[in-house]
């Protein structure tokens, strides 16, 4: 579906909703309230402005020698708009990243993000349905440091089912498409023979809440990856992901996932991978002060490169916050990635990504924060001299409403 038709429907939708927040307005229970809310009824429209990486990039296209330094910013007006009636929720969010580059235009341009979702509380039964666009010219990870524009649909749906207090069966199914400008590539390949195609998932498991904010879950996935122009990348893989979620309001929030996949090329001449996969994205926090964010993925993931088709990618990082006094609050963070090509084949091939930062923040109120931040980066690579990189960052970020 076209990005802007489907912005379109959306905006439709949450039109509706507000001509209808009047008559349904009672009925409604109370919950949090995100900081600068308008609330119309059962209506909650939530908007945000992030001003990020106002600074100096010293490495624009992170090249090896003669890196490039250039003044750049990034715009993000988004919104989030929720509607609940009884037993139903609807959810919308939209973003717009505006990204400028002072000396080279090529690197400007303009990123749409929007998201979907609907749900039906049937008592035991509570059915889903989702859908995002994503129209970006963002690098998509460590490894392609192109700003190439590519398109991005994912429709999801679903339903729980409890059948016990604490013990609820789940079904999820999703399928997604990535599609790529024709003239876009990376080091002479065109990004679109490589990375174009579908990935349909279904999955089905079950979650047992242990207590009133810890949630453990357990899913058994099959996917399925076609590319279409390139059918050689196509494969199939079976994951199993057991998962612990905690809430928000307690001292621990987030998720954490640490399972198996069996990943299953269908071309004879590449090697399957099967291993640990894991997603991990939890903060500790103490006494309101103290906030450590620990962050570690490790998949599969496909790559550009047409003679390493895919490379196992494992890192994360960790970021610490201490709230100094009053308004202010410093950070630090730490974060390594490791992609390994080695899994598809190649004699010797690893890359390796290192950043360090921090920086200082004042809080103007609960949802405002200017922060200045400094940050050094660096790529090694033992498959070519020309794919390492340093770059050292000045930048400054100012966010004020809801930016998650």
């Amino acid at each position: 579906m076209n990005i802007r038709l489907f912005r379109h429907v959306v905006a439709i939708a949450a039109a509706w909703t507000l001509v209808c927040a009047g008559a349904a307005a009672a009925g409604q229970t109370p919950d949090t309230v995100p900081p600068g809310t308008l609330t119309l009824g059962p209506v909650r429209i939530t908007p945000g402005l992030l001003l990020k990486d106002m600074g100096v990039d010293n490495n624009v296209f992170n090249e090896p020698v003669d890196p490039k330094s250039d003044v750049t910013f990034t715009l993000t007006p988004r919104a989030d708009v929720r509607f609940r009636m009884r037993r139903l929720h609807l959810g919308f969010t939209t973003a717009t990243d505006y990204v400028y580059y002072r000396t080279y235009s090529s690197e400007r341009g303009t990123n749409t993000y929007a998201s979907g979702r609907v749900e039906f509380d049937l008592g035991t039964l509570k059915p889903y349905a989702s859908a995002t666009a994503l129209n970006s010219r963002n690098r998509i990870n460590a490894e392609v440091d192109a700003r190439a524009r590519h398109r991005d649909v994912v429709y999801a749906g679903g339903v729980t089912l409890k059948i016990a207090s604490r013990t609820s069966v789940l079904l999820n199914g999703s399928q997604g498409s990535v599609a790529y400008e024709p003239d876009e590539e990376f080091r002479g390949i065109n990004l679109d023979e490589s990375l174009n195609g579908t990935r349909r998932s279904i999955d089905a498991g079950i979650a047992i809440a242990l207590t009133p904010i810890t949630t453990f879950s357990t899913s058994l996935a099959r996917e399925r990856q076609r590319f279409s122009l390139s059918p050689a990348r196509d494969a199939d893989a079976w994951r199993v992901s057991p998962t612990f979620t905690f809430s928000p309001t307690g001292v621990l929030s987030g998720s954490a996932s640490v399972g198996y996949r069996r990943f299953h090329t269908r071309s004879p001449d590449l090697p399957d991978y099967s291993g640990l996969v894991s997603a991990v994205s939890v903060a500790a926090t103490n006494y309101g002060r103290n906030q450590v964010l620990g962050v570690f993925n490790r998949d599969v993931q496909y790559s550009y490169d047409t003679t390493t088709v895919y490379f196992l990618g494992t890192g994360g990082s960790v970021t610490w916050t201490l709230l100094v006094a009053g308004p202010i609050d410093i950070r630090g963070t730490v974060g390594r990635t490791l992609m390994d090509y080695t899994v598809s084949g190649a004699s010797d091939g690893r890359d390796t990504t290192t950043t360090y930062g921090g920086g200082a923040g004042y809080r103007f109120s609960n949802h405002a924060r200017l922060g200045i931040n400094a940050e050094w980066s660096r790529r090694a690579s033992t498959r070519s001299a020309d794919r390492n990189y340093r770059n050292n960052r000045i930048f400054a970020g100012l966010t004020w409403g809801t930016t998650s």
